[in-house]
């Protein structure tokens, strides 16, 4: 039974320490934190999609192997609390949104919760070594968590796929390179977009073009399609096609910014007479979702950073382009559009 002279003695006593707003927003942190961290580890160690029928915790150790059932009914027990899982008696099933949406496979949802435990925390967790170490090291999170970063960046998706369906249909191109082309989602849109377009797209993680092929052969549309393995610009040197749209989505960041002006004229001498080149990145400052993307990407090793608009801008200018458009394409996210034409 609540002691409601003690409970509210305690709350009186909070408030004669101060700082009410703070203890009680950093409780409510704690309680997000929990969540992610929960569902982090249970997309790491594939426990969900056990739990779409109500299962018992023996049931659930037999299956996954865990040896160890007061631990695993301890991990249970904060899904519960949380409201991902229903339990009734010892058995639990998933219940909350994202579990049910984890538990049917969902792979955004599955890559995003993964990295946060493999990539996101990283750069937080070891920040003293980070700020003090020398300025040429720093993590491998890039290479390392390849195919799930690709995934996560398919978040904004509905966003591009539209520009660039919009493009197309505009350009009517006829080759397309899908520069960085990751899972090879917008290498689909563009083939379901024009019957007549042919793309090359090239990834530098062969495990990303294995898996982007594999995708592109469901569509039906993979005889107009080459995806290459490989350092983008080697491939872009040893080519000798042109290309009527060269598109860089989402990967621009990943080259140092004194670089950028020159991939983009090494770009321009790849495109046709009336070819155009698609730039599309987060942008710093802007948000909270592009101040730590760009503190994660600044600790990799390398040189990788979020671009600001005004160096985006300049630095297709710089490179002998005129900007024909400029867009800000999620309402909510400093998250931007240039389409750009070299000077002929």
């Amino acid at each position: 039974m609540t002691s409601w002279r003690d409970a509210l003695s305690g709350v009186a006593g909070t408030f004669r320490q101060g700082r009410v707003a703070p203890k009680a927003l950093a409780v409510l942190d704690s309680r997000s934190l929990v969540r992610a961290l929960f569902l982090s580890s249970a997309v790491r160690f594939e426990l969900l999609q056990h739990l779409v029928a109500e299962r018992s915790a023996d049931e659930l150790a037999e299956l996954t192997g865990a040896s160890n059932p007061d631990r695993l009914r301890a991990w249970l027990q904060v899904g519960v609390e949380l409201g991902e899982l229903r339990r009734r008696d010892d058995r639990y099933r998933v219940s909350g949104r994202r579990a049910r949406a984890l538990a049917r496979g969902d792979e955004f949802l599955a890559a995003h919760y993964r990295s946060i435990l493999e990539y996101q925390v990283g750069p937080y967790a070891e920040l003293d070594e980070l700020l003090r170490g020398d300025a040429s090291t720093g993590r491998d999170d890039l290479d390392r968590y390849a195919d799930d970063i690709a995934k996560v960046s398919l978040a904004a998706t509905p966003f591009v796929s539209s520009m660039v369906r919009r493009l197309v249909a505009e350009l009517h191109p006829l080759r397309v390179l899908d520069a960085g082309c990751g899972s090879g989602i917008y290498t689909a849109v563009v083939l379901e977009a024009d019957p007549r377009v042919r793309v090359d797209g090239v990834d530098l993680a062969e495990s990303v073009i294995v898996r982007a092929r594999a995708e592109l052969a469901k569509t039906g549309h993979a005889d107009r399609a080459e995806l290459h393995a490989g350092d983008m610009l080697e491939w872009l040197d040893r080519s000798k096609e042109r290309f009527d749209l060269v598109m860089l989505l989402n990967n621009i960041y990943y080259f140092d910014g004194t670089q950028r002006r020159e991939i983009y004229r090494r770009m321009s001498a790849r495109l046709t007479e009336t070819g155009e080149l698609l730039v599309v990145s987060m942008t710093t400052p802007g948000s909270i979702a592009a101040a730590h993307l760009d503190l994660m990407l600044r600790c990799q090793s390398g040189t990788a950073s979020l671009p600001d608009v005004l160096d985006l801008r300049s630095d297709l200018i710089g490179a002998g382009y005129e900007v024909v458009e400029e867009l800000r394409l999620v309402p909510t996210e400093p998250f931007v559009a240039f389409r750009a034409r070299p000077h002929r």
